[in-house]
């Protein structure tokens, strides 16, 4: 006979995390059951039937991916699934974006999803959750990736933008299409700029108007058209740097916004851009440090990012372990990816495609 007692409360199936007291799957691309989607970057949506999820996720995800039946759970608000009480909180990564915790007969455990400590303006203060057993992403889990605080980013960013109208250039911010691309607008237009979009950060940002998420005056945003920017700033997707779109305004300046501004190779690999700067929606070092440390927990495992973290973490005397070879460490192209060569065996940052959640 099975002792359940001693089952884990995390475990690893064909179709990645699963929390058996909860029944319920982690950020699965497919699932037999329901499946907690912590956000809706295209790397965390799901073709499962089911999903759990927070209103403003069961939202973007359904423009984004299709429409699930979908349970909706919102911050704070207590559901019974299978033998466990699972409650949401904020992941400060993206608008809707979750943690999840399971109180179940044999502890409690939580799951990060890809988050950040730092403020949202799309989002309610993150808390850390107190548990038995954590599994967090650690994107950043290298030293290297210490980010300054929002104030500093921002006065570069703003400093940038006049430096690039001056001289009657177009400013031009990368950022992707869902989270990023919002935080940016949120600040510009608050600060007063006029902002110009790529359709697709448009999209986002109209839902984010329906759902009640509103943009800040007395800066104005609109929808990229052809020939008419003027002397905007433009916030188009990263994959778009190199079309006409960009390469053929008739004076420009490239901001490159991604944690991996502080990857060594940075300079080169971002040479088409004129500034890069570390502006990310995941944890730095020193906050995924704080997460393991505050969580209380017994046993953390380590997801979507570098093994020499959860190696770290063993160094301070916190029981780690890495997850890399199990279903939900393959990503089929989420919102950023780490730079070309940044190989996760090299020391220098996560291999391309071989993580879950670069959304960065």
């Amino acid at each position: 006979m099975i002792d359940s007692a001693r089952l884990p409360l995390v475990e690893l199936t064909r179709n990645g995390l699963y929390l058996p007291d909860a029944e319920l799957y982690l950020d699965a691309r497919s699932a037999p059951g329901t499946v907690f989607v912590s956000h809706a970057h295209a790397d965390h949506c799901s073709v499962a039937s089911r999903i759990l999820c927070t209103p403003e996720t069961a939202a973007l995800h359904s423009a984004r991916r299709g429409a699930r039946d979908a349970v909706e759970l919102r911050f704070g608000e207590r559901l019974r699934m299978g033998d466990a009480t699972v409650t949401l909180q904020s992941a400060g990564h993206a608008l809707g974006s979750a943690m999840i915790v399971a109180d179940g007969p044999r502890g409690r455990v939580a799951y990060t999803g890809d988050y950040k400590l730092r403020p949202n303006p799309f989002s309610p203060p993150v808390e850390i959750p107190r548990c038995d057993t954590l599994v967090m992403e650690c994107t950043f889990g290298e030293p290297r990736y210490r980010f300054p605080g929002d104030v500093e980013l921002l006065a570069q960013l703003f400093a940038f933008v006049d430096e690039t109208r001056a001289l009657g250039a177009t400013p031009v911010l990368l950022a992707y299409a869902l989270g990023k691309g919002q935080e940016m607008l949120y600040h510009l237009t608050a600060a007063g700029y006029d902002v110009v979009l790529h359709g697709a950060i448009a999209n986002m940002c109209q839902l984010h108007e329906t759902l009640g998420y509103t943009f800040p005056g007395p800066g104005r945003w609109s929808r990229y058209r052809k020939g008419d920017i003027g002397d905007r700033v433009l916030i188009t997707t990263p994959s778009t740097r190199k079309t006409a779109m960009v390469q053929k305004l008739e004076a420009k300046r490239i901001v490159y916004l991604t944690g991996w501004a502080y990857h060594p190779g940075a300079f080169n690999i971002y040479k088409d851009c004129d500034l890069v700067l570390p502006i990310s929606d995941h944890a730095d070092f020193d906050e995924l440090v704080r997460t393991a440390v505050e969580s209380g927990a017994s046993r953390i495992y380590t997801v979507h990012g570098m093994p020499g973290f959860s190696a770290h973490l063993r160094s301070m005397g916190i029981d780690a372990e890495h997850l890399a070879e199990h279903p939900n460490t393959a990503t089929d192209g989420g919102e950023d990816e780490p730079p070309d060569g940044a190989g996760a065996g090299s020391g220098e940052g996560t291999a391309p495609g071989a993580q879950l959640g670069l959304g960065l």
